[in-house]
C-alpha cells in the first residue's frame, strides 16, 4: 500500500551534545513499510472466489450483532460509566462526538471481517499476520456489500476534522491487526511499570532544589503543551452501539466479570504484589477506530482533532460546535458574563446548551462551576482553563477593535477575522517562542526553515500523539504554589496556605471559585513556577502510586496503555531512527540517552530492553537542548515539521492586511492585554530573570 498510511522520509535535525558523531545537517529515513509478498500468499488469496469474499465481510457484520446482544445485557445490569465517578474523568479526556462514533462502527466492522479472513483463511493457510496485513491492506471490500457502500460515503462525506493518525513505523499487535500483547515478565503492566517508576513528591522536591540552576523552565512551558495536543491530538474511546460509554471496572474499582467484559475493553490492573496492597482497576476503553480507506487492514485509531494549529480546541473544529461558541452579534464568543470584555471568564455549560457531564465529572450533587469550550478537555486542570479563557477574551477584543474600525462589517466577517488574527497569534507564540524552548533553538530552526515544496503530511501521527507531546505531565507539580513566597525552599513547606489549589482536586472537578483575581493569580503563579525536572516519575496528583483505592487517574499508566493500544512499536526502533544509530542490541545502547540511576530501574521493571514502551524511553532521556531528550525532540520536531509546513501553503489571504497590523504581537503581550497582569517577562516560558526581564504591562496597551 506504499507510503499511504505510513511515512516514508523525514527530515530531522538532533541537536545533542550527547550524539557527537550526528551533524545538525543529518537527515534520518523511518523504513518504508515492507510490501513483499511471497507467492503462495498472493496465489491462494488471489484465487478465493468474490463470493468467499463477500462471505468473509458477513461474518464480521454477524459478530457486530452479537456483540449488540451482549451490550443490551451490560446495560440491562447498568454497567455504564457514573456521573462524577473515576470513569467519568477518563471519558472527559477521550469523549467522542456523535459522528465520530459513526466513523469508529464503520472502521470496526472492517477490522472484524479483516479479523475473519486472518483466522479462517491466513492461518490455517500458513500464512503469518504479516503477510496476511500486508496483502489485505491492497485488498478492497467487496463492491457489492454495504460495508464497502458505507465506506465510500463516509470517504467522500465531510469528516470534519477526524481522520486516522498516522503511523512513522508499522503497528505493533500481537495478531497483527488489533490484538495487544499480553502482559508478561518482559510485558508488566501498565500501572506496575508507573508505580515502580515513582519516586515520592519530597523526593523529587529535593531533586528540583538540588537542580535549582539547571532550568529556568516556568510551568507555562507545560500549559502550552496541554493546549496546542488539545488542537492537534485527540484519541478517542470507543461506545456502545447506542452510543453509551462502556465501563469495564465495577463500582468498587475490581476488574469486572468476563461476562461482563464488553470487547473494547482493557481495563488497567493493578494486582497486589505487597501484604497491605489491594487489587485495583482503571477504566481504560480501547480507542476508537478510523476509516483510511475502503480495503481490509489493520486497526488505523481516530484522531478526534485537526492537523492545523487552528485553534480548534477553543473554537471546535465542526460547525455544530463552532455554532455553540458564538454570540451571533459582533463577532463576539460566548463568555461570563457576556458584557464584561476583556476580563470575561469562559461561558458555563449552561450558556452553551451543552450537558455538565461533557464537560466536567461532577455527580448529580457536585459544584455547579463547569466551563464550555470547543474541547471536552478545557476543564481538565486550571492550567487548561486559564489558557482557554486567554484566547476567547483575545478574540473578543480583536472583534471589537475591529468593530470599532469597520462599523459596517457584518457578525460573520468581524468573527472570521478576529479569529484569523486570533489563530495566528496564537500560531507564532506556538512555534516562534514555545517551540524553542521544547527542542532548542537550532533544532526549532530547522523545522521552521522547511520550504514549502518539501511534501507536507496531512495527519497526525500516532508516536506524536499517544507519547511524545505528552512529555508536559511530566513536568507538572502536585500544587501551584502563590508566586508571592521570596524563598524559593518554602514552595516545598506544607503549610497549605502557600497553595493556590492541587492539582488532583482540580482535573475535572473545578473547585476554585474562579473570578478575574483568581485567574490572575493562577496566570501570575505559573509564570514564576519552576517547571519539575523532566524524568520517569510524575507527581501524585497525576499518577497512584499508593496501596490504595484510587480517587484519581493515573496518566503514566494511561499513557503506557494508550501507546499499546494504538500499537506503537517500542521505544528502541525509535531510537534507533531517530538517532541514526545502526544497532541497538542491549541495554548499554540506551545508556548514551538515559541516565544510569533510571537506566538500572527500567532492568528491573522490563526483563528485556526490547520491550520498553515509548513513552516510558522518552520521559526517561535526559533533555538536551530544550526540554525533551533526543527521540522525542525527533518526533515532535517532525510533526511540527508537516503542521508549519501546511501553515505555510494555507495562509489567510483574505485577512492578509488585518494579520499584518497585529504582527507585533508576541506571548507577553497577548498575556498582558487579556489579564490584569502587572509584568510579564520578555519569554513567557522562562522564569524572570536578569536575561529575560519582565516587562510593564501598562507599556504594551
Amino acid at each position: 500500500m506504499g507510503c499511504g498510511k505510513y511515512i516514508c522520509l523525514l527530515g530531522l535535525i538532533i541537536g545533542a551534545s550527547l550524539l557527537p558523531s550526528i551533524s545538525n545537517a543529518a537527515r534520518f529515513n523511518f523504513p518504508s513499510p515492507s510490501n513483499n509478498l511471497g507467492q503462495n500468499v498472493k496465489s491462494y488469496l488471489n484465487g478465493l472466489p468474490s463470493s468467499k469474499w463477500i462471505e468473509l465481510v458477513n461474518s464480521g457484520l454477524d459478530s457486530i450483532n452479537r456483540q449488540k446482544r451482549l451490550e443490551d445485557n451490560l446495560l440491562s445490569s447498568d454497567i455504564t460509566v457514573k456521573n462524577g465517578s473515576l470513569s467519568h474523568t477518563q471519558l472527559l479526556d477521550t469523549l467522542p462526538n456523535v459522528e465520530s462514533k459513526k466513523d469508529s462502527e464503520i472502521a470496526i466492522k472492517i477490522l472484524k471481517s479483516s479479523l475473519y479472513v486472518y483466522n479462517s483463511q491466513c492461518l490455517p493457510h500458513g500464512i503469518n499476520e504479516e503477510q496476511c496485513r500486508i496483502y489485505l491492506e491492497n485488498k478492497p471490500l467487496p463492491e457489492s456489500t454495504s460495508l464497502r457502500n458505507d465506506c465510500q460515503k463516509l470517504l467522500n462525506g465531510n469528516r470534519e476534522g477526524h481522520h486516522a493518525f498516522r503511523r512513522l513505523l508499522e503497528p505493533y499487535y500481537k495478531d497483527g491487526f488489533h490484538r495487544m500483547f499480553p502482559e508478561t515478565r518482559s510485558f508488566p503492566g501498565p500501572w506496575y511499570v508507573s508505580r515502580a517508576l515513582h519516586k515520592s513528591d519530597s523526593v523529587q522536591n529535593s531533586e528540583i532544589v538540588q537542580s535549582f540552576e539547571k532550568s529556568q523552565l516556568n510551568l507555562g512551558i507545560a500549559q502550552w503543551a496541554q493546549f496546542v495536543e488539545h488542537d492537534l491530538s485527540k484519541p478517542v474511546s470507543q461506545s456502545m452501539s447506542n452510543g453509551s460509554p462502556i465501563e469495564c471496572c465495577s463500582r468498587d474499582q475490581n476488574n469486572l466479570q468476563p461476562r461482563h467484559q464488553h470487547p473494547a475493553c482493557a481495563p488497567i490492573i493493578y494486582q497486589p504484589s505487597g501484604k497491605y496492597d489491594v487489587p485495583s482497576c482503571l477504566n481504560y476503553v480501547r480507542s476508537a477506530l478510523a476509516v483510511a480507506d475502503c480495503n481490509f487492514g489493520a486497526a488505523e485509531q481516530l484522531n478526534q482533532a485537526t492537523s492545523s494549529l487552528d485553534l480548534s480546541q477553543l473554537y471546535g473544529f465542526t460547525s455544530a460546535a463552532e455554532h455553540k461558541m458564538r454570540v451571533f452579534q459582533d463577532g463576539l464568543l460566548k463568555s461570563t458574563p457576556s458584557d464584561f470584555k476583556n476580563n470575561a471568564l469562559l461561558p458555563m455549560t449552561s450558556d452553551t446548551e451543552d450537558v455538565k457531564n461533557s464537560f466536567c465529572a461532577w455527580g448529580s450533587s457536585g459544584n455547579s462551576t463547569c466551563f464550555a469550550a470547543g474541547d471536552s478537555r478545557v476543564n481538565s486542570s486550571p492550567f487548561s482553563i486559564v489558557i482557554y479563557t486567554i484566547f476567547m477574551r483575545n478574540h473578543n477584543r480583536l472583534a471589537r477593535e475591529l468593530k470599532e474600525k469597520n462599523p459596517r462589517w457584518s457578525d460573520e466577517r468581524l468573527f472570521q477575522a478576529a479569529k484569523a488574527v486570533n489563530v495566528d497569534i496564537y500560531r507564532r507564540v506556538v512555534m516562534e517562542e514555545w517551540l524553542p524552548e521544547v527542542l532548542g533553538q537550532t533544532q526549532a530552526n530547522e523545522v521552521l526553515d522547511s520550504k514549502p515544496s518539501q511534501e507536507a503530511l496531512k495527519e497526525i501521527s500516532n508516536e506524536f500523539g499517544a507519547a511524545a507531546i505528552r512529555f508536559y505531565y511530566s513536568l507538572l507539580p502536585n500544587e501551584l504554589r502563590n508566586h508571592s513566597s521570596d524563598n524559593f525552599n518554602d514552595l516545598f513547606e506544607e503549610d497549605g496556605q502557600t497553595n493556590l489549589f492541587v492539582l488532583k482536586n482540580e482535573i475535572y472537578k473545578p473547585h476554585l471559585q474562579y473570578t478575574t483575581q483568581k485567574l490572575n493569580e493562577i496566570l501570575e503563579s505559573l509564570l514564576h513556577q519552576r517547571a519539575m525536572q523532566m524524568d520517569s516519575s510524575y507527581a501524585d496528583s497525576v499518577v497512584w502510586p499508593k496501596n490504595t483505592r484510587p480517587t484519581h487517574a493515573d496518566i503514566l499508566a494511561f499513557d503506557i496503555q494508550r501507546g499499546r493500544d494504538h500499537g506503537v512499536q517500542p521505544y528502541y526502533k525509535y531510537l534507533k531512527v531517530c538517532n541514526n544509530i545502526d544497532v541497538v542490541d542491549n541495554w548499554s545502547d540506551f545508556g548514551r540517552f538515559i541516565p544510569k540511576e533510571t537506566l538500572d530501574q527500567l532492568k528491573t521493571i522490563y526483563s528485556s530492553w526490547k520491550d520498553v514502551d515509548l513513552i516510558v524511553g522518552g520521559i526517561s532521556e535526559t533533555p538536551v537542548k530544550g526540554a525533551v531528550g533526543p527521540t522525542f525532540s525527533c518526533l515532535l520536531s517532525e510533526q511540527f515539521r508537516n503542521v508549519h509546513l501546511q501553515h505555510r501553503r494555507n495562509p489567510f489571504h483574505e485577512y492578509a492586511s488585518i494579520l499584518s497590523e497585529y504582527l507585533h504581537f508576541n506571548g507577553t503581550k497577548l498575556l498582558c492585554l487579556n489579564s490584569d497582569l502587572r509584568s510579564a517577562s520578555q519569554n513567557i516560558f522562562k522564569l524572570p530573570s536578569a536575561s529575560n526581564l519582565l516587562v510593564n504591562c501598562d507599556d504594551l496597551v
